[in-house]
């Protein structure tokens, strides 16, 4: 049980008339406020090392218009609640400039933060929910030097033995001010323990390691880049062991007894920018190595797929420091961890929409997919058919060239041999309709013209024609395949004179079962065509067709024309077939 002797909570309480600003309370952040009339307000936050977060509460508002600048962020359109429980964002009107606010408040109390808070209490709602999940098991590393808890969350099926399985080590809020980071890492978790096939599959297959919290103490007091005495916990991983903060060294045990046996697979440090973009801060190859720096691309490339507020053109690279999280895993197990911070903004993403809790945990479900696929997890609702499960015939050539192509290799058809072709092959898949996405390397001298035949049973074929000269290093999206009756999934690639052919990788996801027939083989309507004579009598011809169908379905389907009186009163059935 935590026991926490509270010093203080930064009780700084400013009054002007009826106007009160203080944030004597969880993770509040205010130092001075000063007015030069009743309407207009500077705010100053407590600063440490690069400090722009900010979270206040104003009083005596209710029906009084206000403007409020902050003075030493670099906030957009900042976030307010009346119950400091749900936030939104200010209007564009509200918050015309960087750093301002104005507003005629509808309640005496507002709450104001730099984005939606996630503190502690709230936190530890979140796991208390959590943890009745059969696949949550929650301890404590330890506890800092305030006796706050280092809390881990280790997500697994423990109904399949741990042995075979990845392990995957995920962080966040080293820097407590970053709270899209908790938001990002909330929806990580509650894809995790979501009721899914594929996440059930993934759940036997990988030991996620999750730490909401590297810095609570940070959390609680307010900083925005610091622990409680103003150490930056994300530069604290190359020190002994007597020079190291307390957070840093439970966490440095902790990743050292889980790499014992084997290391982790996949280490994802997330973090949270004011630059207006996602990132990945990839590390150079001349600081690490040209496989490391591929397999982060790669890790990086299926992140971006499928995600439309993440462009592989917001990608940041840097030289790998050891002073990083990063930078100790390196040192210590080289290539075996691909280890990457993972950055989500606070305002906007590059496709220029507002950053909110709702996409930040689409985010996460895609970061939880991407590391399946990335892991090569392979299943039937969600498939992954790289080149190494593929027949190939005639001239052909292996290559790593490049940074989008998927897993360790890709082939190339000969130009020059028009028998060259390959050929993927999926297990037996259930009746349903598929999404089929394909994955390659792009280069300007490959085919623009390359086509991917699809087939399954006796279904017909289809065949979609894509250029292999664009689009490289992620999933495009080549059809959609419906198949009738339990069969295998068959894709055939062959060569053509516009260029090499890259072989490299599909996906194949269920979307849906097959459920009714669609409407353009269905019988729904008759046509009529103009009858003689008319008004109707005795002699007249009634003419019509009916829609063709399917041979398949016109046995499950009845087409009945009536006749009925002016009163409404059943004459003749004339069709009924």
């Amino acid at each position: 049980m935590l026991k926490v002797i509270i010093v203080l909570l930064l009780l700084c309480q400013i009054s002007f008339s009826q106007t009160k600003f203080d944030a004597a309370f969880e993770s509040g952040n205010l130092s001075s406020v000063t007015t030069t009339d009743s309407i207009t307000y500077y705010v100053k936050s407590t600063e440490d090392i690069g400090g722009r977060w900010f979270y206040f509460r104003i009083s005596g508002v209710q029906d009084k218009f206000i403007r409020v600048f902050i003075q030493n962020s670099d906030v957009n359109r900042p976030f307010y609640s009346y119950d400091n429980k749900n936030f939104e964002r200010f209007t564009s009107a509200e918050s015309p400039q960087q750093n301002m606010f104005q507003k005629t408040f509808e309640m005496d109390t507002v709450f104001v933060a730099y984005y939606y808070p996630y503190n502690y209490s709230f936190l530890q709602e979140r796991i208390s929910d959590w943890k009745n999940s059969e696949f949550v098991k929650c301890d404590t590393l330890g506890f800092t030097d305030h006796n706050f808890p280092m809390q881990e969350l280790i997500i697994t099926d423990n109904s399949v033995p741990n042995e075979n399985k990845y392990k995957v080590w995920i962080h966040a809020r080293t820097h407590p001010g970053e709270t899209p980071s908790s938001w990002h890492m909330d929806g990580i978790i509650e894809t995790l323990l979501s009721d899914d096939e594929v996440i059930s599959f993934y759940r036997k297959n990988i030991i996620f390691y999750l730490y909401p919290f590297n810095n609570p103490e940070g959390v609680y007091y307010g900083r925005s880049r610091t622990n409680f005495f103003g150490v930056d916990q994300e530069r604290d991983w190359n020190y002994s062991s007597e020079a190291t903060t307390t957070e840093v060294n439970l966490l440095k045990s902790r990743m050292a007894e889980i790499n014992s046996d084997k290391p982790i697979s996949v280490f994802l440090n997330l973090h949270s920018q004011a630059a207006p973009f996602c990132t990945f801060w990839i590390h150079t190859p001349s600081s690490t190595s040209d496989y490391f720096y591929r397999r982060e691309y790669q890790f990086s490339n299926l992140n971006t797929s499928d995600n439309p507020y993440f462009a592989q053109t917001d990608y940041s690279e840097s030289n790998l420091q050891p002073y990083f999280p990063e930078g100790w895993l390196w040192n210590n197990y080289n290539d075996k961890v691909m280890a990457l911070t993972y950055e989500t903004p606070y305002d906007k993403y590059s496709n220029a929409a507002w950053v909110d809790n709702d996409n930040l945990f689409e985010i996460g479900k895609r970061t939880v997919y991407s590391i399946g696929e990335y892991l090569e997890l392979s299943y039937p609702k969600h498939l992954i058919l790289d080149n190494k499960n593929a027949v190939v015939s005639g001239n052909y050539s292996e290559s790593q060239t490049g940074l989008d192509f998927y897993s360790d290799n890709y082939f190339l058809l000969d130009t020059g041999d028009k028998t060259a072709s390959a050929t993927f092959m999926s297990e037996i898949l259930q009746p349903g309709k598929y999404d089929i996405y394909g994955w390659w390397q792009a280069e300007n001298n490959f085919s623009f013209a390359t086509n991917f035949e699809i087939s399954a049973g006796f279904d017909s074929p289809q065949i979609i024609e894509k250029t292999q000269r664009l689009n490289g290093g992620q999933w495009n999206f080549l059809t959609e395949y419906k198949i009738t009756s339990s069969s295998a999934l068959q894709i055939f690639i062959s060569n053509n004179n516009t260029g090499k052919v890259a072989i490299d990788a599909f996906r194949i996801i269920f979307r849906e079962p097959i459920t009714e027939i669609d409407e353009n083989t269905v019988p729904s309507a008759f046509k009529l065509f103009q009858n003689y004579p008319n008004p109707f009598n005795p002699s007249t011809t009634i003419s019509f067709t009916i829609p063709s169908s399917t041979e398949y379905y016109s046995v499950l389907q009845t087409v009945t024309l009536k006749v009925y009186d002016i009163l409404g009163n059943e004459v003749a059935t004339l069709v009924n077939e």
